[in-house]
């Protein structure tokens, strides 16, 4: 049975991630500190399998180097965000960000839809449209959504890789038609459901 145990970023408001199965994890978008992420994963007493990326965006990946040293686990995320881990270090001077290091990645989801991860296993939904290399992983009826789709909102598309067609064709092609019960854990701003989103986000055009 899959736990989510949430941590928020102080800095973005950004959500990390950690997913518990028996007393094995996943964390899904560190960007957060580092320590206070190991905190958490220390209070719960498990051991992490992998680090994953939605996206390549500094406040998801901030602490993915750190916490794939702590752990002796892999980095996974698609090449087509590779963009952002060139400019991981400029981000972090440019937002006055503590720079803990550039991960590099272990295994490129550019072209899977699912993986098996240890105790794990989850499908890869493609998402471009916030950035080229955008995912969505989903856990049976549980969906984390990166910066793809929120609640009463969706990702913005005047960064790097943006494109607000793209974004709208992968929401409306790849996660509306998930069932209306899956519940959505956004890289920003609180859970939701698909059928929420469906009827009552007014960005969403059916």
């Amino acid at each position: 049975m899959i736990v989510i145990q949430h941590v928020s970023s102080t800095v973005f408001q950004e959500n990390t991630y950690i997913i518990k199965n028996n007393n094995f994890a996943l964390i899904i978008d560190p960007g957060d500190d580092p320590e206070k992420i190991t905190a958490r994963i220390e209070k719960e007493n498990c051991k992490v399998q992998g680090i994953l990326a939605t996206h390549g965006h500094v406040d998801h990946i901030l602490a993915a180097f750190r916490l794939c040293e702590v752990y002796s686990c892999p980095f996974i995320m698609s090449t087509l965000d590779s963009k952002g881990l060139d400019e991981l270090k400029n981000m972090c001077v440019q937002f006055q960000l503590p720079y803990y290091g550039t991960p590099k990645i272990d295994i490129n989801i550019a072209s899977n839809d699912m993986l098996e991860l240890g105790d794990f296993s989850f499908n890869i939904l493609h998402t471009p449209g916030h950035t080229k290399g955008s995912v969505c992983y989903l856990f049976d009826h549980i969906l984390f959504s990166g910066d793809t789709l929120f609640h009463h909102s969706i990702g913005r598309t005047d960064l790097f890789g943006g494109d607000m067609q793209a974004l709208q064709r992968s929401i409306k092609d790849k996660l509306l038609s998930l069932p209306d019960d899956t519940r959505i854990y956004p890289g920003h701003l609180e859970m939701t459901t698909i059928k929420e989103e469906k009827y009552h986000n007014p960005f969403i055009v059916l």
